[in-house]
């Protein structure tokens, strides 16, 4: 069996032993990742070019030309339409470089935050709505909590400090309990 790459450029620099021409590949390829995510959504869809032209009242050259753009050639209004059209929500997210992973947690943890107050906040408007909110609220907590869970055991065992994570959530998670009730919604760590 050949050898093993870990990617394109390391095979190409390996086989021409020219490592700026493979840096220049991979800056090429990166600036081209955006274009390529385009014709997946796209795909994902079952849409055309010709059909998304149309929708677009584009030609379908300008469709494939965005689809095969370098980053820094393509332009935000396109790119913004291309996803309308697709019926997608064109989202920017500015953040420093090289975020670690503590950080995009806490990023996406306030993002959490942010639209669980507006539904909270939407709550207020009707008893139904009410219902449906408290009912996603402990959906929700039970789910994070086991992405929590799954992601702890997979801490090293011998320097794992949690010998276990056990959660306890009842249907009705997000009501309070009743007087001298224990609260059914703890989490038990041990």
């Amino acid at each position: 069996m050949g050898k093993r790459y870990a990617s394109v450029t390391e095979m190409v620099e390996s086989v021409t032993g020219d490592k700026p021409y493979a840096q220049e590949l991979e800056g090429d390829l990166a600036s081209q990742s955006l274009a390529r995510t385009l014709f997946v959504l796209r795909c994902q869809k079952g849409v055309t070019q010709a059909a998304l032209a149309a929708r677009l009242n584009w030609s379908q050259s300008r469709v494939s030309k965005l689809e095969h753009c370098a980053l820094d050639k393509m332009k935000v209004g396109d790119l913004a339409a291309y996803i309308d059209a697709l019926g997608l929500q064109t989202w920017i997210c500015f953040h420093k470089k090289q975020m670690s992973a503590v950080e995009w947690v806490r990023f996406h943890a306030l993002e959490v935050k942010k639209h669980l107050e507006l539904l909270a906040s939407l709550a207020h408007k009707d008893e139904g709505i009410y219902e449906g909110v408290k009912n996603f609220f402990g959906e929700a907590l039970v789910n994070l909590l086991r992405i929590v869970e799954t992601s702890a055991k997979r801490l090293p065992r011998q320097r794992r400090k949690l010998s276990s994570l056990q959660v306890c959530v009842t249907p009705n998670a997000v009501d309070e309990p009743a007087a001298g009730e224990k609260d059914a919604n703890e989490i038990a760590v041990e």
